[in-house]
């Protein structure tokens, strides 16, 4: 048996008949009407976003690169970091703050602060990474040791190893 067999005055669309979809659709008009109404009164929050700068990373044979858009902001503005194995770029784009008596401004630029963070991989050399600034994109060069080559590890029999309450495995 059908949805339709059970339900038929919803299927037909009868005037007098509670109808889920079209009380959806009505909910729906209602709720794009309250948002309509907030972003006249609060013009702001429909302009703010979140800025994200892209990203493009790149491996070579001695280096992981990471370069980073970052366009209007200044080289003092951006902060380079690692902690516990985790790069860590991030800064703030300054809104430059314009005013114009007659008109409106339409703005598609996006200002704020950023931070982007990245587990570096174990053959990273931590202590020899480098950043270089230059016309609006940041580029983070992480150094490779040479790789190390996996190991099987042998399965013996025998008893497990048990770890005693209260001590440190």
């Amino acid at each position: 048996m059908a949805i339709r067999d059970l339900l038929p005055e919803i299927w037909r669309g009868e005037a007098s008949a509670w109808n889920p979809v079209r009380e959806m659709n009505r909910l729906q008009r209602r709720m794009d009407r309250v948002f309509d109404e907030f972003f006249r009164e609060y013009p702001a929050a429909s302009e703010e976003a979140e800025f994200s700068p892209a990203c493009d990373v790149a491996e070579t044979s001695t280096h992981y690169l990471m370069s980073f858009d970052l366009p209007g902001v200044k080289k003092n503005e951006v902060k380079v970091q690692l902690e516990d194995n985790t790069l860590t770029v991030s800064g703030e784009r300054q809104n430059e703050h314009e005013a114009e008596a007659e008109g409106r401004i339409s703005r598609e630029r996006y200002y704020g602060s950023f931070c982007r963070s990245f587990t570096l991989p174990a053959n990273a050399l931590a202590d020899k990474i480098e950043a270089n600034y230059e016309n609006g994109v940041l580029q983070v060069a992480i150094p490779k040791t040479k790789a190390t080559p996996g190991k099987d590890i042998p399965i013996k029999e025998g008893k497990l190893i048990a770890a005693k309450p209260g001590k440190a495995a």
